[in-house]
């Protein structure tokens, strides 16, 4: 099946390397993401630590098609070019170095390793952010990082992610094909036109895993409830 638009969008400016195993991921991920939910509840809180006074989760109606996606977006601080490349640096966060953290929010995140949560649902992770007036792409295909020598958890050559730059046309048009709706949440994180917010994060998980197949909306909304904090300039949208 042909690639989606959503990640071949763009003119690539260059690459990030990532430098990590295979294997590694699978012990971070088969560790720490025993439920579904708990992935999804990592992007929300990432989301949160950016300072996100929106946050919408999509899930498909369909999860075994086979372009089913799962998609958590919001309107924090965005990632630009150098933002991507310092969210791509696993075990590796800014988090802790923050004086004056986004909204002054205490930062709930797994410091480095949050990422990670999105090999246990899908193939495919693509981030599109817009920040500072500019759109930004990259897409990590968890199946091109090495397995590490020996099966092993070191890996000497790093998979080199895309990095690509967008109009607001190219990204919107991308993204019409996957988000897209009248329902609260498409109205809370508004991405393009009058009152669009200035800076915002698109996580998309393409190539579903069957983990992905046990995700439950009920369990989903009650995790992600009792998991975020409770404040006045947070909202949580949850469609499927």
């Amino acid at each position: 099946m042909d690639a989606p638009q959503f990640i071949t969008v763009g003119k690539e400016t260059g690459k990030i390397p990532v430098r990590i195993s295979y294997r590694i991921i699978e012990l971070f991920s088969d560790g720490l993401y025993s439920s579904p939910s708990k992935a999804i509840e990592e992007l929300v809180s990432n989301a949160f630590d950016a300072g996100a006074a929106n946050v919408h989760v999509v899930l498909p109606q369909d999860r075994s098609a086979p372009d089913a996606t799962i998609i958590v977006a919001d309107d924090g601080e965005g990632m630009d070019e150098a933002g991507l490349r310092q969210h791509w640096l696993i075990g590796i966060s800014n988090k802790r170095e923050l004086n004056k953290p986004p909204k002054g929010r205490k930062q709930i995140g797994k410091f480095g390793i949050g990422k990670l949560a999105t090999f246990v649902l899908a193939r495919y992770l693509t981030h599109i952010c817009k920040r500072g007036g500019k759109y930004y792409a990259t897409t990590m295909d968890y199946e091109d990082i090495p397995h590490g020598e020996g099966g092993g958890i070191h890996a000497e050559k790093p998979v080199s992610l895309p990095l690509r730059e967008l109009t607001e046309q190219e990204a919107q048009t991308a993204l019409s094909s996957v988000l897209s709706g009248d329902k609260p949440g498409y109205k809370a994180v508004k991405l393009f036109g009058k009152h669009a917010s200035p800076s915002w994060t698109v996580a998309i998980m393409w190539g579903l895993k069957d983990f992905a197949q046990e995700l439950q909306k009920g369990r989903l909304t009650w995790v992600l409830r009792t998991a975020m904090p409770l404040r006045d300039d947070f909202a949580l949208f949850l469609d499927v």
